[in-house]
Order: C-alpha cells, then structure tokens, then sequence
C-alpha cells in the first residue's frame, strides 16, 4: 500500500477524507444545479406549460441530478474504514444490570415483546437475549438457545 498523507475529520459522527469530501460536494453541487437549469431552460420552452408546473418538474430534475451525484461519489469514494465483529462473552446479567433491568423484567419483555422486534434481534444476532424468551411465549423458538451456544454464549 502506498503511504500518503490522508486528511482525516468528522462530519456528522463519520469520519472522512477531506480531499473526497471536497470533490463529491462540488461534483453534488455541479450535478444538482446542472441538471436543475437544464430542465428549467427544457420545460420553460414548452408551450402551454404553466410557469409554476415547468419549475416544479424543474426541480424533479434537479433532484434527479442530486441522487446521481451520490450514486457516482459513492462509486467513486469506497468506504476505507475495517469493521471488525467479535463477540466478547459478555455476562447478560451484567448488560441488563448496566441497563437498569434484571433477567426476569427481560425475561417478561421478551415474552409478550412485538415479533416484529423480535425478528430485529434475529437480524443482530442477539441470540444470547433471545435464549431468554420463555417457553410458553408466542415468540419462542428452540433454536435460539442454539445458537446462542454456537455464538459463544452460555
């Protein structure tokens, strides 16, 4: 890998490269306006079209611009940052006692909890809590404490 000198900043809780920053602002700003004046200067020369109607498909078009310039800076601008997961064998006990429930309030959360939340603990992964849904509640499933064992659980 090459060694060159990266300038790094946050910008709304991400960091960035201030040199990519720059040019997918400009290559936004230059798109969104671009795209904007030609479809004005297209819709304004149709005839017949009202003057608010041909500003307001103007503006459609602008956007149009807008959402192209994030598709191309996105294209062009990979992310740079290494995400790496780990699960550390945590204690649940210890988690639920930093937020300020025991076992068994999570315990009764879980039994009658909305399955919709239930299947976004399933997408986290969140096996180790989900082993806590008793038996007897319509969101229990066996394999939850199987796989809070194949991730590293109890």
């Amino acid at each position: 890998m090459e060694n060159k000198k990266v300038q790094l900043t946050e910008v709304w809780g991400d960091t960035v490269d201030l040199k990519e920053l720059l040019i997918s602002s400009i290559l936004g700003i230059v798109l969104t306006v671009g795209t904007y004046l030609i479809g004005r200067s297209i819709f304004l020369k149709i005839e017949g079209l009202d003057i608010g109607l041909a500003k307001g498909y103007s503006l459609l078009v602008g956007i149009g611009g807008c959402v192209a310039s994030g598709i191309i800076s996105a294209k062009l601008f990979k992310p740079k940052r290494i995400v790496e997961e780990k699960f550390e064998n945590e204690n649940i006990e210890e988690i639920l006692m930093a937020a300020g429930m025991t076992v068994e309030d999570e315990i009764n959360a879980l039994r009658n909890v909305d399955p919709a939340i239930i299947a976004e603990m399933e997408e986290f992964e969140l096996y180790s809590l989900l082993e806590l849904v008793p038996e007897d509640s319509p969101n229990y499933k066996p394999e939850y404490k199987e796989k809070a064992k194949a991730k590293g659980g109890k």
